[in-house]
């Protein structure tokens, strides 16, 4: 274990006023609202699992293409089925190029039609590098409606892609430099964990709200 520097500043004092900068269309910087706690656990367009009795969140930085997303993705879904009540808020930073940004899209537009997890899931198992092709299959293996999806890309698109951008934004802001990554509740781990490690973290989380440490990551991604 070791102090957390950068989630100090994400999880306790980041409320405080810290901005980001975004260069506008003349290329002026203006300011974008602080970067609160809240803002990073809470978002109207980031996909969300909440069950009822949720008592702990959890935020993944996660990119369908990167390899160590895809290994630690299975012991997401083993701590989600064994423990009914965390939270989920699945943030998409597509690092990976083309195909990680219209994955990332797509899984954002399941979500208006209630079929992310499935789809997030299907994504996360399709083998080999990502293309169109490998995308509509991932869909169609969820059981998503793909005409449906279409229409919400292009209905949604605004919203689509602002989410992106924040989470783009967002993830560098915190100290992170590549996927996976993860906040539970007060921890903040870069890289990937195994599930014992997922259950560890969770449950200290849960003993400690307050406390701005976490553990050594167990695996870092290749960005």
């Amino acid at each position: 274990m070791k102090k957390l520097l950068i989630a100090a500043a994400l999880l306790s004092t980041v409320g405080g006023g810290a901005l980001l900068l975004n260069a506008g269309p003349s290329g002026a910087q203006t300011a974008e609202p602080p970067l609160t706690r809240d803002a990073v656990t809470s978002d109207v367009l980031a996909p969300t699992r909440s069950p009822k009795d949720q008592n702990i969140t959890i935020v993944v930085f996660q990119d369908y293409q990167c390899p160590v997303c895809r290994k630690v993705h299975p012991d997401i879904e083993r701590l989600l089925a064994s423990d009914k009540r965390i939270r989920v808020v699945y943030r998409d930073w597509p690092i990976f190029g083309g195909a990680s940004i219209e994955a990332a899209k797509a899984a954002i537009a399941s979500n208006y039609q209630g079929r992310h997890a499935a789809f997030n899931d299907a994504l996360m198992r399709m083998p080999g590098r990502l293309s169109s092709e490998t995308i509509r299959a991932a869909a169609a293996k969820a059981g998503v409606d793909w005409a449906r999806l279409q229409s919400d890309l292009d209905k949604h698109k605004g919203e689509i892609d602002a989410l992106i951008s924040r989470n783009n934004r967002m993830a560098p802001a915190i100290g992170l430099q590549g996927t996976p990554a993860f906040i539970i509740g007060s921890y903040l781990i870069p890289g990937g964990m195994d599930l014992a490690n997922l259950k560890e973290t969770v449950k200290m989380a849960r003993e400690n709200p307050g406390e701005p440490e976490m553990p050594e990551a167990a695996e870092a991604s290749g960005m």
